[in-house]
């Protein structure tokens, strides 16, 4: 079963459970959740895909902005 999130939907502000609070991404504009890449670099997630497979669940970000690091 395949499930798709769409963040830029939801209002900023919002809680979503197992994924954080929905915010404005500073790259862009729109709605989607801070998320850190396995090697710490920060994205924005707009849209993202989870899998339910017999091990455990794949989520892939299919719509992000990746964030300038300092």
């Amino acid at each position: 079963m395949i499930n798709v999130e769409d963040f830029t939907s939801l209002p900023r502000g919002l809680m979503v459970p197992l994924e954080g609070r929905v915010d404005a991404c500073p790259r862009c504009g729109r709605n989607g959740i801070r998320e850190c890449s396995d090697y710490g670099n920060p994205y924005f997630v707009h849209r993202q895909t989870s899998e339910i497979l017999c091990d455990g669940m794949l989520t892939r970000p299919e719509d992000f902005c990746a964030l300038a690091t300092m």
